[in-house]
Order: structure tokens, then sequence, then C-alpha cells
């Protein structure tokens, strides 16, 4: 009989009112590296509750075995399943705070996942959104990757092909600080 035992670290910041999350983070290996991983919004994790991306999410990370744990931030902090662009302003959708949270888990880690998925395509707030953290994380270059399915890069993590396996592809585009460069970052 084999019996194994594993401490998991878990840490989630959120504003005092609990309405808007900036961190979501899980550490199994202190170790080896981290990995950021920048999605959309948060839906209602915790410490304790996990959704069903969270799960996909540190499942496929510790898939590849060279990262001791995982921070999620977003594009938007606030808690909820789906964004309503319709009736809420940025500053609704995203405390002012969110962007030093995603700069200092991309500072923290070794690789930094654009995973926001193809809402750029169909939502220009979004892309709007997306281009101002690339240009916040552009001095990290080096670190930001795709998840891909072979085909497709700039997908979410949620995308059935991507369930399983992760293969990362590094974001090779932006070599100098245009706009035409990052917009094609964003694109995947």
């Amino acid at each position: 009989m084999l019996t194994e035992k594993d401490t998991i670290k878990c840490e989630s910041i959120f504003n005092e009112d609990r309405t808007h999350r900036f961190l979501w983070k899980r550490v199994w290996n202190k170790d080896k590296p981290l990995m950021t991983v920048i999605m959309l919004n948060p839906c209602h994790a915790d410490n304790i509750i996990t959704d069903t991306t969270t799960a996909l999410v540190v499942n496929n990370v510790a898939r590849l075995e060279e990262y001791g744990g995982v921070s999620i931030v977003n594009l938007y902090s606030l808690l909820t399943s789906k964004l309503n662009f319709r009736w809420n302003a940025d500053e609704e959708l995203n405390h002012e705070e969110n962007d030093n949270y995603i700069k200092k888990a991309a500072e923290e880690s070794e690789t930094v996942v654009l995973a926001w998925g193809k809402s750029t395509d169909t939502n220009q707030r979004i892309a709007e959104r997306a281009e101002h953290v690339v240009a916040m994380l552009f001095g990290m270059k080096e670190k930001l990757k795709w998840i891909t399915d072979g085909f497709r890069t700039g997908v979410h993590p949620l995308t059935p092909t991507l369930r399983n396996k992760w293969n990362l592809v590094p974001i090779t585009d932006i070599n100098n600080e245009s706009s035409d460069d990052k917009e094609s970052v964003l694109a995947g």
C-alpha cells in the first residue's frame, strides 16, 4: 500500500467587501518556479472552493511538472460568472488595485500565460484592457506565453482540446513597442 501526503499553500486576495478578487494562488512545491495565468475575470473560487476553470488551470500547470505553483490574475477583478459590459463601467468591473497584483504576480513568476481567450476579437473594451495589460508587462516579454492546442493560440483554459494537456508557445511577435506589435500579440 502507498500513501501520499502533500501540503498545498493557498492564498486569495480580495478587496474588503469581497466583490473583487486580485489574486488566487496555489503552491505545492516552493522549490520550483511559479507560473502566472492571466484570464478574463474571476468567478467565485477562494482558498477552499474551486471552480472548473481554476481546477483545470491547477491540473494542467501541475502536469507540466516544471512549476511548483500557479498564480491566477485577471484582466477584470469583479467576482462574477459573466461580465456585463452593457450595464457596467470599467471602473465597476475592474478595481484600481488590480494592475498592481497582475504586475507583482508576473514579476514573481518564471512564465506568464495570456489565457483570456478570444474575447478580444469580439469586444472592443476587452481588447483595450488586454492591450493595456500587455503594455504593462512589455518589459517581461520573454516570460509571455500562449496556450495552444496545436491549431490555435490565445485560447482559454476551458477550451475542450486543452482540458487535459497544455502546450505553451512563446509570444514572439513582440519586437518593439509599437501598438501594431501589441495588437498582433492580442490576436494570438
